[in-house]
């Protein structure tokens, strides 16, 4: 059994929450991500990058995705960057997307793959 936590512990774990910055996201519908940005999310996702270049439009959608409604973008004081659901109270540090996008990477491989090949990147 894992012991209560203590009410220090729930004062500090509290403190630290308010000290959190709640950021507005700004999305620029001109944003291009670099090839760079491209690359390292594409290894982030799993990408072989030689392998899967046919498939880097998926980590250009991804690093393009807004975030999904109730989602807000975060600062802790030490300056980490997490995610919070204000509907649900969830947090995570990663994009809430970027399950989508490894889960679409993973089914567009499987198509190359089988032989049937990959859907072509969106215009």
């Amino acid at each position: 059994r894992i012991p209560a936590p203590s009410a220090v512990g729930v004062a500090q774990g509290m403190a630290s929450q308010m000290e959190s910055v709640i950021l507005e996201e700004d999305i620029d519908e001109n944003y291009e991500p670099t090839e760079d940005e491209i690359i390292e999310y594409a290894k982030w996702l799993g990408m072989d990058l030689e392998k899967d270049k046919q498939l880097f439009w998926i980590a250009t959608e991804g690093l393009k995705a807004p975030l999904p409604e109730h989602w807000k973008p975060c600062k802790t004081a030490e300056g980490d960057i997490y995610y919070f659901n204000f509907t649900s109270g969830e947090s995570v540090w990663d994009h809430p997307c970027d399950d989508y996008y490894k889960k679409l990477y993973g089914d567009e491989k499987s198509k190359v793959a089988a032989g049937g090949g990959a859907r072509p990147p969106p215009h």
